[in-house]
């Protein structure tokens, strides 16, 4: 049931959820940087994240938001979840943080796309002339040239792709779970799949030391997450998708100053264009549609 319209305390709410996860992106890249499995980063963030959204719950009186309905479709979300967040961590330490939100940005329309294959959606010509110019926008931010020139730089955005691809498929099912879970469990279960997966990677690979403080970096980065979720479940209860989801684009701001930062990271003329072209076609999608309100962002 959706609540009266606050959309200032909805704009404040996706304002600090979009905050808050660039710099839970930053944190994991430290942790890399130190030299942190992939395994531990994942397991880490998983139980930080899972342990926020059920203190969160509890806070609030609302453990039985996590009795789970449709198991099988939160199996498949978790899944997703798990393969699209080991592509994004394939990606984050080879790529500037402000680049790692360019390809995240086609999920919204990467959504439209498998609704109009599988829900017979109607595309029309003006929702793909816009989807169109999106995904120009990518071929302009990640300059196709540089790539040719270094091979090894296109793997990076591949691996962002495969991320694009896990989290379009994630939010697509949303549609359909999300009539029957609510947003709590819809966050919870999945990253108990982050959690697993990086369990089973450090059985595989070894468990390595780490020191207090990257552990609680890690910490602090799945809080974010868990508590970035609950919040952005809020801000879509005040006001519409469409008021909502554009504030996703801020994450390129925040990834730029964080960037800069820690790790003196400038973004380029073309990263800033292809930027523009991304974000001017994901607002307009997004105001297009209405219902894609029950789609929300990339899940951390």
């Amino acid at each position: 049931m959706t609540s009266s319209r606050n959309y200032p305390r909805a704009a404040f709410l996706a304002s600090v959820v979009f905050a808050g996860w660039p710099l839970s992106d930053a944190l994991m890249k430290i942790a890399q940087d130190a030299g942190v499995s992939q395994g531990e980063i994942l397991m880490i963030f998983g139980l930080g994240s899972m342990a926020t959204i059920f203190l969160l719950s509890v806070f609030r009186g609302r453990l039985g938001d996590l009795r789970p309905h449709n198991k099988k479709g939160l199996v498949v979300l978790g899944l997703c979840q798990l393969v699209g967040f080991i592509f994004w961590m394939l990606a984050l330490p080879r790529l500037p943080l402000a680049n790692m939100y360019i390809v995240s940005f086609l999920t919204p329309m990467a959504v439209a796309c498998l609704a109009a294959v599988f829900l017979k959606e109607s595309l029309g010509w003006n929702r793909a002339f816009v989807i169109a110019a999106g995904f120009a926008g990518v071929v302009v931010a990640v300059n196709p040239s540089n790539l040719f020139q270094h091979i090894d730089s296109g793997l990076p955005y591949l691996f962002l792709f495969g991320n694009m691809a896990g989290s379009s498929i994630q939010m697509f099912l949303l549609r359909v779970v999300a009539d029957k879970e609510r947003s709590e469990c819809v966050a919870f279960y999945p990253r108990v799949f982050l959690t697993l997966g990086g369990f089973v990677f450090c059985l595989v690979t070894g468990f390595t030391a780490i020191t207090p403080w990257i552990f609680f970096v890690l910490c602090v980065s799945g809080a974010l997450g868990g508590i970035g979720w609950n919040l952005l479940a809020q801000a879509y209860r005040h006001a519409p998708a469409a008021a909502v989801a554009p504030f996703q684009y801020s994450q390129m701001i925040w990834g730029a100053l964080f960037g800069y930062l820690v790790w003196n990271d400038v973004p380029n003329a073309y990263l800033l264009c292809g930027s523009a072209i991304i974000i001017a076609s994901g607002v307009t999608l997004i105001r297009h549609e209405r219902r894609i309100s029950r789609t929300m962002p990339r899940l951390d």
